[in-house]
């Protein structure tokens, strides 16, 4: 079965919340902290990767009964393509057989698309 998720994160809100360390630790995997910061406009990409787990979380929602906001995260392959990494609980949980995301983020607003295929 294969489903699709996505959502849109308002930047300039989402940057308020980026303001507090433990939103940060709360919600980010320390490789997407660490991609973030290295970047001149670290909102934009936390907010694509928020959008993201959201997306993540609409897609498994029939799947789970609840879901860690830290189960799933993103790393960028070298050529910069982004790529969904999930926890050891929720792949014991859900047996997916295949994912991809799509991150985009312009102006006001950041996006982001979710394919998972469960078996």
């Amino acid at each position: 079965m294969q489903e699709v998720g996505v959502d849109i994160v308002d930047i300039a809100r989402f940057a308020k919340a980026m303001e507090r360390e433990s939103f940060l630790q709360k919600f980010f995997h320390p490789e997407e902290i660490a991609y973030a910061r290295a970047s001149a406009h670290p909102e934009q990409h936390l907010a694509a990767r928020f959008a993201a787990r959201e997306a993540v979380r609409k897609v498994l929602y029939s799947q789970l009964s609840s879901l860690d906001w830290k189960d799933s995260w993103i790393v960028n392959e070298a050529d910069g393509k982004p790529v969904l990494r999930f926890s050891r609980d929720l792949l014991q949980k859900v047996r997916i057989r295949h994912s991809s995301v799509s991150l985009s983020h312009s102006g006001d607003y950041a996006v982001a698309v979710v394919l998972i295929e469960v078996r």
